[in-house]
């Protein structure tokens, strides 16, 4: 959990400190420790902050993955509709990070969001599935 709480620190810009599990009646119960001293359940959350706090796990479930075995893609679609610009540009950051460690996928229609990884990640590579259609006049594009 330690690297799932720095993770939503730094994505919720410190409006949270860290996540915790509390034993519940149906198992553990995720917990967001907010920076005011208050904690909600996961549930609780606005969806922005959840899909904050989903991302912060599972960029520490990947990286707890590739520690011990080859990389994988990291894939993620559209995870971002929700943040506002600062908080896409530090999940940008960990995918930045994540990418250090094996290939990271992030799908959007967002444009905005592509300035955002263009600017927060140098060395990003972007592919605009709109342009590779219409240069190549494909029906459908594949990869390998």
């Amino acid at each position: 959990m330690t690297r799932a709480s720095e993770a939503f620190r730094i994505i919720s810009r410190g409006a949270y400190t860290g996540v915790a599990a509390q034993p519940g009646k149906d198992g553990e119960v995720l917990i967001a420790v907010s920076a005011n001293g208050g904690s909600k359940i996961a549930d609780e959350l606005s969806k922005g902050a959840r899909f904050q706090l989903y991302l912060a796990l599972r960029g520490a479930g990947y990286h707890e993955f590739v520690a011990n075995r080859a990389p994988i893609p990291f894939i993620a679609d559209d995870i971002m509709e929700t943040f506002d610009d600062f908080r896409a540009e530090e999940a940008f950051r960990l995918f930045t990070e994540m990418a250090g460690h094996g290939q990271v996928i992030y799908l959007t229609h967002h444009r905005h969001l592509t300035e955002i990884a263009k600017k927060v990640c140098p060395g990003v590579r972007l592919h605009d599935l709109e342009t590779v259609q219409s240069v190549s006049r494909l029906d459908g594009i594949a990869a390998e």
